[in-house]
C-alpha cells in the first residue's frame, strides 16, 4: 500500500468515528429534548391558572426536535452514501430559518426587513436544494454508465 492509500483510509476511519461519536450526540440530545417536552406537556396538562409560557415553551421545544432529526439524518447519511449529502444539509438548514420565522410569528416580532430576509434566504436554500437534486453525483454516474 501506498502512503497516500494509508492516509486516506485513516482519514475515513477518524470521520467514521467522529461522526459515530457525533450521531451519538444528537441522539442523547433529541432523548433529552423529547423528555423535556414531556416535562413541559404535563405542566400545560395540569396547570390550574392557564399561561401562554408554558405553551410557547412546548412549541419551541417541537420546533427544536425537528431540527435535530434533520441534523441527526444528515450525519446518518454519511454512512450510507460516506458523503454527506448536500439535501440533507439543506434540509435541515430549511428546517432551522422555518423555525425563527414561526416562532418570530408566534412572539409577533417580525418586521418588513426581517420577513424580506428570511424570503430571500429560504428561496437561496429552495434553489439550493433543488439544484442539489438535479446535479446529484449519483444520478451523474448513473447516466455516464448507461451511456456505456
Amino acid at each position: 500500500m501506498k502512503f497516500e492509500e494509508i492516509f486516506e483510509n485513516a482519514i475515513k476511519v477518524m470521520m467514521r468515528i467522529i461522526l459515530y461519536l457525533l450521531a451519538s450526540i444528537v441522539m442523547l440530545i433529541i432523548i433529552f429534548q423529547l423528555g423535556k417536552l414531556v416535562l413541559n406537556l404535563k405542566d400545560i396538562l395540569f396547570e390550574l391558572v392557564k399561561t401562554n409560557e408554558s405553551s410557547k415553551k412546548a412549541i419551541v421545544s417541537v420546533l427544536n426536535l425537528f431540527i435535530l432529526i434533520e441534523f441527526f439524518r444528515g450525519i446518518l447519511s454519511y454512512f450510507e452514501f460516506d458523503r454527506l449529502k448536500l439535501s440533507y444539509i439543506t434540509d435541515a438548514a430549511l428546517v432551522f430559518v422555518i423555525r425563527e420565522i414561526m416562532i418570530a410569528l408566534f412572539y409577533k416580532h417580525i418586521d418588513l426587513n426581517m420577513s424580506i430576509a428570511y424570503s430571500i434566504i429560504i428561496l437561496s436554500l429552495a434553489t439550493l436544494r433543488t439544484l442539489s437534486i438535479i446535479y446529484t453525483p449519483d444520478k451523474e454516474k448513473i447516466e455516464k454508465d448507461f451511456k456505456k
